[in-house]
């Protein structure tokens, strides 16, 4: 007898586990996600998701609002509980599913939210992707991008992408030259086995595909206990504070940390300046995301003491990104 596939169980156990559906007030709409000018109007609509519900084997329901900038609701995702819907989004024990990205990815005229499609192994990343019709988000596709691991490669859409290629596992941003900035996975053969490799890039539409224009972080392979030595970590990274991060960009010197750390993050994501020892983030390759740094919580490691030294010198630091805010740590004076 065939032995049941991981999907198989949970389709089953969707179909004996009720899905505690809780009301608005229990589970308040959250942060906005994803920004996009979707009417072409230049200003940028928000795109924001609340809990529809959850069961503690199975994750977390959400449903999806996007917003004009005077909060009015322009369309909400359906309230769907089940995982095999094109528009149910969510955080499940087998895969997360929720907003990633929004842009006109493939400059056809209208802007593409993108969502990875839940998956529990190391394969290529397949991506939901939804176009905004005027009114609402309506599917378009769930494929991977793939491509080689070189200057000027294509990179394609597939509904059967080759492992042995490189793999967009997360859409960034946007790029200084108006590309897409992506990180990039792979699978290597080495002594000791298959080893992750990482990358960051960027990606220029070109034709019905991609090109990759240039690296950020090349590929590396991931290092013991599964740090990431490419440098990109979601929730941290590691910056020297130098002398172009201690003023703006007309020459003015900044005066608090918080500024002092926008700065430095614009120079990394701009392509302006970066210093050897600065990481590439996730988080504050936007111009918004780096704007919401000045409303952020700021703890610093050692104090006032500690704060003068960022200040006053050129230290490097450990930045440590939560839901409560920025820690900063000196590592190096």
């Amino acid at each position: 007898m065939k032995k049941p596939t991981f999907a198989c169980l949970v389709l089953a156990a969707l179909a004996v586990m009720p899905v505690a559906q809780l009301g608005a007030e229990e589970f308040p709409e959250e942060p906005v996600i994803v920004q996009a000018d979707l009417d072409g109007d230049g200003t940028a609509e928000m795109i924001s998701r609340r809990k529809l519900g959850a069961d503690n084997q199975l994750g977390t329901f959400y449903q999806v609002l996007v917003k004009d900038a005077r909060g009015s609701v322009l369309w909400r995702s359906p309230e769907e509980l089940d995982t095999e819907h094109p528009l149910a989004f969510g955080e499940w024990d087998f895969g997360i599913s929720l907003p990633q990205f929004a842009a006109d990815v493939d400059q056809d005229g209208t802007v593409e939210l993108i969502a990875p499609a839940p998956q529990s192994d190391v394969s290529p990343t397949y991506f939901r992707m939804l176009k905004w019709t005027g009114t609402a988000f309506k599917p378009h596709q769930s494929k991977a991008l793939t491509g080689k691991a070189q200057k000027g490669a294509a990179f394609r859409w597939s509904e059967r992408p080759s492992s042995s290629s490189y793999w967009v596992e997360k859409w960034i941003g946007t790029s200084a030259e108006g590309g897409w900035v992506v990180k990039l996975a792979s699978l290597a053969q080495s002594t000791d086995g298959e080893r992750m490799m990482m990358a960051v890039a960027v990606l220029a539409t070109k034709g019905d595909g991609f090109e990759l224009v240039r690296w950020i972080e090349t590929p590396e392979a991931l290092g013991a206990g599964g740090d990431e030595s490419a440098g990109v970590r979601p929730d941290s990274y590691r910056a020297k504070l130098s002398a172009a991060d201690h003023a703006n960009s007309t020459g003015v010197p900044l005066k608090n940390v918080l500024e002092v750390l926008r700065q430095d993050r614009a120079n990394v994501h701009r392509g302006t300046h970066r210093d050897r020892e600065d990481d590439v983030d996730v988080f504050f390759t936007t111009p918004e995301n780096r704007e919401a740094m000045a409303q952020m919580e700021l703890r610093v490691v050692g104090g006032a003491k500690a704060e003068s030294a960022i200040l006053r010198g050129q230290p490097v630091v450990e930045v440590q990104i939560s839901n409560d805010g920025l820690q900063v740590e000196i590592i190096e004076p």
